[in-house]
């Protein structure tokens, strides 16, 4: 009986500190930082500079919003696991009125040394310092000037931003270049109305800019300030092949040097499965390649580094792991303090 006592107890105390966490990260939440696993900085730009906010409800739904793309999915919390449309699964370290922590679910950091860890502040905070510029229309409607990241109305496409969407929707031909500026009203009730063609380099596509920006029509959701869905004027650029165009005009003969980052990753893959099959001077190769391709790939310097360690190369071993402890990579830094630092 008190075996059966204790059980139920315990059972009630798990559930309700699972559903205090739940309580806790119901509202919107805007990134604030992110790093690798171990805290090591991110070096890729995009990823590091990537802008993503969460809101979660409390009917375990949520909404998403990465660089212009949002989505909807719903949410579960167990214990102090948070899983996301039941694909990712994150570890809530840390929750409370002023930060929500998350970091990948796993027991082991050696493991996915790329899984990352998320700090995210609420919204409110995010918002503190910015006014919003509104303006009254003839009819005494009141319009929110769209600011990024800030206050702006959400575009319901899981793989395409506003600018894609309707970029490839705009008949454009494929062989001229052109640049659009365009304006448009997203209502509170999520319609588009007043769309203007501000600036254009080809006036005569620009009814067919209006038309394509009238296809997204059902994807938009309407901005919200202070807890009211307003409406909202949205200003976009469309860049049809232009700022290519411009950058060819204007280019040196020189060769430059450039990242490519797909296919420093292709040779990351390949390099990998040879090193699988002991084929350790073909994998070397292909590491080096892609290291060649891509400088900040440290990926490739950790899989290069082991595979000089597994030849008893410690001379190269330890070079890998320099590279990767003045890239400020935390798992580099300790493997190089262990084994390549010089004792006194």
């Amino acid at each position: 009986m008190y075996k059966l006592l204790t059980f139920i107890l315990l059972l009630l105390t798990t559930q309700n500190f699972a559903q205090n966490i739940k309580q806790q990260i119901i509202g919107e939440w805007v990134k604030e930082n992110i790093t690798l696993y171990d805290g090591s900085p991110i070096l890729k730009d995009e990823v590091r500079n990537m802008q993503l906010r969460y809101t979660f409800m409390p009917n375990d739904s949520f909404q998403i919003t990465v660089n212009g793309k949002s989505g909807r999915g719903t949410y579960s919390v167990k214990k102090d696991i948070l899983t996301i449309a039941e694909a990712s699964i994150f570890k809530i370290t840390r929750v409370d009125d002023i930060r929500l922590e998350l970091t990948a679910n796993v027991t082991d950091s050696t493991e996915r040394p790329n899984a990352l860890k998320f700090s995210f502040i609420p919204a409110k905070f995010h918002n503190l310092g910015f006014k919003p510029v509104s303006y009254r229309t003839k009819g005494q409607d009141t319009i929110y000037v769209s600011e990024h990241n800030y206050l702006e109305p959400l575009f319901f496409d899981p793989d395409k931003s506003a600018v894609q969407f309707i970029s490839e929707n705009f008949v454009f031909p494929d062989y001229r270049a052109g640049l659009f500026y365009a304006r448009f009203i997203i209502t509170k009730q999520g319609e588009i109305k007043g769309i203007e063609v501000l600036e254009s380099t080809h006036e005569k596509y620009n009814k067919y800019l209006i038309k394509a920006i009238k296809s997204s029509a059902g994807k938009w959701r309407p901005a919200v300030w202070e807890g009211q869905v307003v409406n909202t004027e949205v200003k976009m650029a469309f860049d049809m092949g232009w700022s290519e165009k411009q950058k060819y005009k204007n280019a040196s003969s020189a060769p430059k040097d450039s990242i490519d980052s797909n296919e420093s990753n292709y040779y990351l893959m390949q390099g990998n499965l040879n090193v699988e099959a002991k084929r350790y001077a073909t994998g070397i190769k292909d590491l080096s390649k892609s290291i060649e391709l891509d400088p900040l790939n440290i990926d490739a310097y950790y899989a290069r580094a082991a595979v000089y360690a597994i030849t008893k190369d410690k001379q190269k071993m330890c070079a890998d792991l320099l590279q990767l402890k003045n890239l400020q990579q935390t798992r580099g830094t300790d493997l190089w303090n262990k084994f390549c630092e010089e004792k006194k």
